[in-house]
């Protein structure tokens, strides 16, 4: 599990959950217990559901009981969930880690798991934190700076988005032509290519 990463996952979010069985939009009031499924679609297509029930025991305090199969296994079991107040108002859900004990809002089950738990228990990181510091790591930085700041189909020669400020613009592809130049020495260090560069 040292290698997991959180995208190869599936991820619950604690408030999402309690909060589908509010009885009207906006109504931050629960029935004492009630049940239901969650569903994981790819391309539009289930391919993972799992059955919940929530009781609630006070204003704050709820147990979450999940249950699926794994390999034609059944799982049941549950854990704690507690509430705190929101700055503004209202409340916000978080369940309690059977093996950490932290409180957190997303519980997680990576691929070779049968328990949803916290990032945590399974040390879980980002697919960008399990980079190598090199020509990966580099890649993968740049690009996302072309399709997701700039928006972007050309990754390595990004124009101007229209609504951008020059300013901005300029910030993202100076960082831009950095990772690019960081990937360039990336290439050199690792196929020994200094002794042809002029």
């Amino acid at each position: 599990m040292s290698k997991a990463v959180i995208e190869h996952g599936l991820r619950l979010s604690i408030h999402r959950l309690v909060t589908a069985g509010a009885n009207n939009k906006g109504c931050h009031v629960l029935p004492s217990q009630w049940a239901s499924a969650w569903q994981w679609t790819r391309d539009g297509k289930p391919y993972f559901a799992a059955r919940y029930s929530i009781e609630q025991i006070s204003q704050s305090f709820a147990t979450l009981t999940l249950s699926y199969k794994l390999d034609n296994e059944p799982i049941d079991y549950s854990m704690r969930l507690t509430a705190l107040p929101c700055r503004f108002g209202g409340q916000r859900w978080f369940a309690l880690c059977p093996r950490t004990g932290r409180m957190v809002s997303k519980i997680y089950l990576p691929i070779g798991a049968k328990r949803f738990l916290s990032r945590h228990a399974y040390r879980l990181a980002y697919r960008s934190q399990r980079d190598a510091a090199g020509f990966s790591r580099a890649c993968n930085q740049r690009d996302r700076i072309a399709s997701a700041k700039l928006k972007s189909d050309d990754l390595a020669f990004p124009l101007k988005p229209k609504w951008m400020r020059w300013k901005t613009f300029d910030r993202y592809m100076a960082r831009h032509m950095a990772l690019n130049q960081a990937m360039d020495a990336a290439t050199i260090q690792r196929f020994g290519l200094s002794n042809f560069i002029m």
